[in-house]
């Protein structure tokens, strides 16, 4: 069966050996990025999760490279007919890997920065956009336990990102709830939401499944991927809204305003 599917509806299997991802090049990733395309993964469905969510059987690159070239959907081929022993000996085979991960780019992107370059023509340099590179650079302050479990694949960047400015405990003890939890990158935004209004640990703090109508949700969550910001929507039925554009900082506005198009000219 054949799905189009939303990225954070996907996941590393838990049948994957312990080893590095195949990170895809930046070259790879300008050419999903023109196209609009990558290749389909396989795919098998996970047990009592709602919506429906997806261990990876292969196709870690191409999931990889949909995220930073800035997707929101890939196909996937489903494979629920396979069992754990035949989804590992499918994991157990040989991938094309690169040796490289978020964590390791921030780090090549941090030493352009030392050496006297602008965040702009440091990314530049190095493939990405000012946004891009600015969110790279704040994994950078991330507790270094998180850091890793990013590097492993085993938290994504969406996830960990919205951790940056927490104090380090509340960082890793948050960072351990995401992944066991198996939290989708809105689900951890929400809950995040949930943690600034309570005082309580983060470890303990009950988290309320999202109430959003589905096409609400996933409006949101589309725009959110292509503008690299977090995105509300609120309206009224029959009425005028607004649609708010979150950011963390100047650079990050930047990034988004250069996406949007804006231009500021000293007019």
């Amino acid at each position: 069966m054949w799905l189009e599917l939303e990225l954070d509806r996907l996941s590393l299997s838990a049948q994957r050996p312990p080893r590095p991802l195949p990170w895809p090049s930046i070259e790879e990733v300008e050419i999903v990025r023109t196209l609009g395309f990558v290749a389909p993964v396989t795919v098998r469905s996970l047990p009592a999760t709602h919506p429906t969510r997806y261990e990876i059987i292969s196709g870690e690159k191409q999931w990889l490279a949909a995220q930073k070239a800035g997707l929101s959907t890939l196909a996937a081929f489903v494979r629920d007919d396979l069992d754990d022993a035949a989804v590992r000996r499918v994991q157990s085979l040989p991938l094309e890997g690169v040796p490289s991960n978020p964590i390791q780019e921030a780090r090549a992107l941090e030493q352009r920065v030392r050496q006297g370059l602008s965040i702009t023509r440091a990314g530049a340099a190095l493939g990405y956009t000012r946004s891009v590179a600015s969110h790279l650079l704040r994994l950078l302050r991330l507790e270094p336990t998180v850091q890793q479990w990013i590097a492993e694949g085993t938290l994504s960047v969406g996830q960990a990102k919205v951790l940056v400015g927490l104090e380090p405990k509340r960082q890793l003890h948050l960072a351990r709830r995401i992944r066991l939890e198996r939290l989708t990158v809105r689900q951890v935004e929400a809950l995040m939401r949930q943690i600034r209004r309570d005082p309580r640990d983060p470890a303990t703090v009950a988290f309320n499944a999202d109430p959003r109508d589905p096409d609400h949700a996933r409006f949101e969550d589309r725009l959110s991927e292509q503008l690299g910001v977090p995105v509300t929507l609120e309206y009224a039925r029959a009425r005028s809204g607004r649609l708010i554009l979150a950011f963390s900082n100047l650079d990050v506005l930047d990034g988004l305003l250069e996406r949007l198009g804006y231009r500021d000219d000293g007019g």
